[in-house]
């Protein structure tokens, strides 16, 4: 009994020495640091050849063309900060509940913990509407079928310890029902996050400070397919066109996409890739199709 004890304490202690770090690193983060998950070293080990788009690779997560948004339009949005130990970095989210933010699988998959940003317009600053939250690694549900060289099922769940406080600014989006097998194609839908602005080196084309939108039309996975190839764009993949260099950047990983319906949105899509030919050059971009998803989704709330 007593050496049960003794090993029941020492985990007890270096728990909460954890929890002290996690806090710690981020309340004293500088967001100058933070860069696009797909920047992290290492992100790009052993992805398939099959994410060609026919000139160069792909990436994930990538606004470009698009605009800034209306504070409090977006309300659902979250930007998700990971920890790696060879940086921090940025991605989105959606809220779909008080205790669930809803992001793609390559963004927090191997990090040590996460920041979620709720309710924030720049996301650099601390707004009087933000709420900020810090996630464990053990709260994190990835997809058991992700895939991370062809990035199929590029999907997960990440559960808070604390219940998110709803107000205008931060709310649940609103997923489609479950069975619904609506396929979307031809319809304009929105997309939403912090991401690189342009494909340039530059300061101007970094990831950006306030909340960006592009809208673009929704595209069939065949002709999605006839630039990734049909092992990457599969049934639970769903593509928008990104016609005059408007679309998702890198950074934006994670984030909602949204069609207009009953008065509303519903949130259709996850950001997960695009172009690495560049952002600007006209590939579709990808999302996980969350019709696909919404079975694994409830099962995944907790």
């Amino acid at each position: 009994m007593k050496l049960l004890f003794a090993f029941l304490f020492a985990f007890v202690a270096v728990s909460v020495h954890a929890d002290v770090e996690s806090e710690e690193f981020w309340a004293n983060l500088d967001m100058s640091t933070v860069v696009p998950v797909e920047d992290i070293p290492g992100f790009w080990e052993g992805r398939d050849e099959a994410l060609l788009p026919g000139v160069a690779n792909t990436r994930t997560g990538r606004i470009v063309g698009g605009q800034e948004a209306s504070p409090g339009a977006h309300p659902y949005q979250a930007a998700v900060l990971m920890r790696f130990g060879g940086g921090t970095g940025l991605c989105g989210g959606s809220v779909i509940s008080n205790r669930v933010v809803l992001t793609a699988a390559h963004c927090p998959i191997n990090s040590l913990d996460s920041q979620i940003i709720l309710g924030a317009h720049n996301r650099l600053v601390i707004e009087g509407t933000q709420h900020r939250q810090t996630i464990p690694s053990a709260n994190y549900r990835l997809h058991a079928n992700y895939n991370p060289s062809n990035l199929n099922n590029d999907i997960a769940t990440m559960i808070t310890n604390a219940v998110i406080p709803m107000s205008a600014r931060i709310q649940s989006s609103v997923l489609p029902p479950v069975g619904n097998a609506e396929l979307f194609a031809g319809e304009m839908a929105t997309v939403s996050g912090w991401g690189r602005q342009c494909d340039g080196a530059g300061a101007a084309c970094g990831t950006a400070a306030n909340l960006r939108v592009v809208s673009n039309n929704i595209i069939t996975n065949a002709l999605c397919a006839s630039t990734y190839g049909t092992n990457v764009v599969v049934a639970s993949v769903i593509c928008m066109a990104t016609t005059g260099g408007r679309g998702t950047c890198n950074g934006d990983s994670g984030g909602p996409l949204t069609v207009g319906r009953a008065g509303g949105r519903w949130q259709v899509g996850v950001v997960s890739f695009g172009a690495a030919a560049g952002c600007e050059r006209g590939f579709p971009a990808g999302f996980a199709r969350v019709t696909s998803f919404r079975t694994w989704i409830n099962n995944n709330m907790s």
